[in-house]
Parts: C-alpha cells; sequence; structure tokens
C-alpha cells in the first residue's frame, strides 16, 4: 500500500479546493451574464412597446384630427374637431389598443387665436381664391331670434368696444389712409378671409347663409340684418366725417364760404363758433351722401379733392338733398363700398373678428346641418396621454 504523506495530503486538499473555488468563480461569472443578458433583453422589449406605443399614439393622434367636422372644412375652410374628452379618449383607446387619454380643451374654440392662426395659414396659401360672391338668391333680411343659439355665440363672451366711436377716431386721426390696404400683414389676411367668405349688403350668394349681411354683422354685432346695416352705415359716416372736415379746412374756398356764411348768420364774435357748427354740419352731410353713393356702387376717394366733393354749402343751408335722395359729385374716382368694409374690419378687434366668425359658422350650420352644433364644443387641436412601461408619452397636435 502506498503511503500518503502529510505534505501529498495537504497538496491533494488544496487542488480540491481550487477546482472548488473556480466552480464558484465560473458559476458567479455566468450568473452575471444571464443577469446582464436578462437585463438587456428586458430593457429591448421595454423600449420596443415604448417605440412601437410612441408611433401607435402619433398615428392615432392624427387620426383623431382626420376625425374633423366635414362642412365646417367644406364651407369654411377650417379643421375644427367636436367631441367631449370621454368620447375622444375612447376613440383613442380603439386606435391603439391601450389605455390612453385624450383631451381638446387647451385647443378649444372658446378662445379664438388658434382659429385666427388657422385661418391665417389658410388664406396664405389658395383660400384667397375662394369666393362666397357666387351666383345665387340672396337671403332675405333675417333677425335671430333662437336664444338657445344667441346666448352659445362665442362672441357673446368678449368684451366689444362700440363701432362708431372707433370709426370717428380713425377717421380723425387718418394719416396714412394706403396703409389699411397694405398686403402680407395678418390684418390684411383675416379681412380678406371675411371678404371673400361671407355675404355683404348688395352682393348675390346662396342661401345657406342666414343672414344677408354677414359682414357687417361682423362689423356690427347685431341680431338682424336691419340693425347691422344701419349700424355699419353710421360707422361708415363716422369715418368720412372726419376726413371730410379736414379736407373743407385744407380747401380755402371752402373756408372763404364757411367764414361768409356765419358773419351772415351771426356776426361778430360768435361767428367763429357757427363756423366750426357749419364745418362741422357740412362734413356730416357730406358724409351722409358718401354713404349713400356707396350704396348706389358708386366710389369715394378717402381724400377727397374740389371735383369729388358733391354737396355745396347752400345745399346745406336750404335742405337739398338731391332728386333721387344723393347728389352726385364731378368725378366717381376713389374707394367702393367693400373697401370702406374693409377699414372699418381694419378698426376691429382680431380676436372679436374671429369670434364673429365663429358665431356666422354656428348659426349656418345649425341652419343647414346640425341643430344642436355649438362651437364651443369644437376644438383646433387634442392633448394625447399614455403611460407605456412607466414611461410617460404626451403629445400636443394642432391643425
Amino acid at each position: 500500500m502506498r503511503t500518503i504523506t502529510p505534505y501529498r495530503a495537504t497538496c491533494i486538499v488544496f487542488l480540491k479546493q481550487r477546482r472548488g473555488s473556480s466552480a464558484v468563480f465560473l458559476a458567479v461569472v455566468l450568473a452575471c451574464l444571464v443577469t446582464i443578458t436578462l437585463t438587456l433583453v428586458f430593457a429591448g422589449r421595454n423600449q420596443a412597446r415604448i417605440s412601437i406605443a410612441d408611433g401607435s399614439l402619433y398615428l392615432a393622434s392624427a387620426s383623431l384630427l382626420s376625425e374633423y367636422d366635414y362642412y365646417v372644412q367644406r364651407d369654411y375652410g377650417l379643421f375644427l374637431i367636436q367631441g367631449t374628452d370621454s368620447l375622444l379618449s375612447r376613440s383613442l383607446r380603439d386606435y391603439t389598443g391601450f389605455s390612453a387619454s385624450a383631451s381638446a380643451g387647451r385647443f378649444s374654440t372658446v378662445s379664438p387665436d388658434l382659429v385666427g392662426k388657422q385661418i391665417i395659414a389658410y388664406m396664405k396659401t389658395a383660400g384667397s381664391f375662394d369666393t362666397v360672391t357666387e351666383s345665387g338668391v340672396s337671403p332675405p333680411d333675417r333677425t335671430l331670434r333662437h336664444e338657445p343659439t344667441i346666448i352659445s355665440l362665442p362672441s357673446r363672451a368678449l368684451p366689444d368696444s362700440d363701432i362708431v366711436t372707433a370709426a370717428r377716431k380713425l377717421g380723425e386721426n387718418l394719416t396714412n389712409p394706403e396703409a389699411i390696404f397694405r398686403t402680407g400683414t395678418n390684418k390684411y389676411f383675416l379681412t380678406e378671409y371675411i371678404m371673400h367668405r361671407f355675404n355683404r349688403s348688395g352682393t348675390a350668394c346662396t342661401a345657406d347663409h342666414f343672414f344677408s349681411s354677414e359682414v357687417e354683422y361682423i362689423i356690427s354685432g347685431k341680431l338682424s340684418d336691419e340693425k347691422n346695416k344701419r349700424q355699419t352705415d353710421l360707422a361708415l359716416e363716422a369715418v368720412r366725417s372726419g376726413l371730410n372736415l379736414t379736407h373743407i379746412y385744407s380747401d380755402p374756398e371752402k373756408v372763404s364760404a364757411l367764414a361768409a356764411a356765419a358773419e351772415t348768420i351771426t356776426p361778430g364774435p360768435l361767428g367763429a363758433v357757427t363756423q366750426f357748427a357749419l364745418a362741422v354740419t357740412w362734413a356730416a352731410a357730406e358724409s351722409v351722401n358718401d354713404v349713400k353713393l356707396l350704396h348706389k356702387g358708386r366710389r369715394v376717394p378717402l381724400v377727397k379733392t374740389p371735383v369729388s366733393w358733391a354737396v355745396d354749402l347752400e345745399s346745406i343751408l336750404e335742405g337739398y338733398s338731391g332728386e333721387d335722395g344723393c347728389i352726385y359729385p364731378q368725378a366717381d374716382t376713389g374707394r367702393t363700398y367693400d373697401d370702406y368694409l374693409r377699414i372699418l374690419l381694419y378698426a376691429k378687434d382680431d380676436n372679436m373678428k374671429t369670434a364673429r366668425i365663429l358665431d356666422l359658422i354656428q348659426i349656418n350650420m345649425r341652419k343647414n346641418y346640425d341643430g344642436r352644433f355649438l362651437v364651443q364644443e369644437c376644438a383646433a387641436g387634442v392633448s394625447v396621454n399614455a403611460d407605456v412601461a412607466g414611461r410617460g408619452l404626451s403629445y400636443d397636435r394642432v391643425y
């Protein structure tokens, strides 16, 4: 029998322990590799889920925007989505297949700013070629009396300034009239959208429009065609009064005629007061005549000359107003009725103009397609939110 010395026994034990340590070390390394591999697999899986969810949500939000109101887009060139947050969220979940929510509150048409931006973007493309003044039968003068429609009009929530007062200030301080008609500005695009999409006094259009004077409604905000036209005429007279008074005092012949008439009526110190009163009356009479000329299809220049002036001082003193209620000047030059509507629109606040555009859309939509249509239930975009694999995903999609 072979004898094992103590030294040899010690070596054998050491070698066995070394082989056991290597196995343990390899097991630990293998466990680490498996852990890392599983971590990478699960991380890749989560990233893939997030990537798939991200694409799905993006496409789903685009699908939500595709559910815009067809008639609003066709008739007015605007994209508005209609529905409550719960309905939008349900549609979003149907598109994606997992839990997600959609909200249109941040993009509600209660604030007209987004719609105004959409109008301007629309007019910068082919929108300026569309027109509502096509052949058709103009609707009769109407008055809006349906109380649920009236109280839900978007413009009712906004403060409005008196257009006559604003027009008077504009006429008195209009140093550069042609600036109003400068193209390329946001005011220009918004005004041209109104003039191309809505009817006005004297234009023919289809009977799909409730009011026969929609541009006048945007300017004045009254609930009847008759009141809108009357208020608009008063505003036009206010604009012309300031411009006409400026012309009177810049024309030596008119100033001399005023001085002679004032001296005849009130000789002495009160002559200056009478002269000013006559000048204001003369300017006002010319303004009334100007508006009549505009409604007859004639032109009235912003800055008048003696040949474009119609009413003489004798006609004022004698009460003469022309054979057909209108006195005609020697020259037919200047701006049309539509141009003067553009001047009044220039004086209006942009948000109010946009809100009244939405008023007319609601009125006409309720008349023609959906008796329960409300602009306040529409939006110009949606917010989409979801929680996928512990990560929040969010999108704002605007037309």
